[in-house]
């Protein structure tokens, strides 16, 4: 079994591989799509799930994300960490669209809270969390 490192500019995600599997299981993939996949694009090409596998893993992946933008958001919006949200939206708008930008305008509402917050925390001298 060989351990791989993923640095992004988000965040580190460490991957386990095992050589002997040649493919994840859908229950793999759902439960934490980050460490079965380097990208969700992936997921979008993977030719062993259904179109509905896929836009499954997609929605449990964009879920995990969404928390992500929201944690870094309210608990360190200065430092304007971003996760991979938007490559995943991106993913899943082609089995999805209605979710994608359901997403989307999740996002945009999160990231401008953060951008409010970020202001108030520099104008203020402290941070401000609402």
């Amino acid at each position: 079994m060989e351990i791989a490192t993923q640095h992004t500019l988000e965040r580190p995600v460490a991957r386990l591989r095992d050589e002997s599997q040649s493919a994840p299981s859908f229950v793999e993939a759902l439960v934490d799509p980050v460490t079965v996949f380097d990208h969700p694009r992936e997921v979008a090409k993977h030719p062993g799930f259904t179109h509905q596998e896929k836009r499954t893993i997609l929605l449990s992946w964009a879920r995990d994300e969404l928390v992500a933008e929201q944690v870094t958001s309210r608990l360190a919006p200065e430092l304007g960490i971003r996760s991979r949200i938007d490559a995943v939206v991106e993913a899943l708008a082609t089995f999805d669209s209605a979710a994608a930008a359901e997403y989307t305008s999740a996002v945009a509402l999160i990231r401008s809270r953060r951008g409010k917050r970020r202001l108030a925390h520099h104008s203020e001298g402290r941070e401000v969390l609402s």
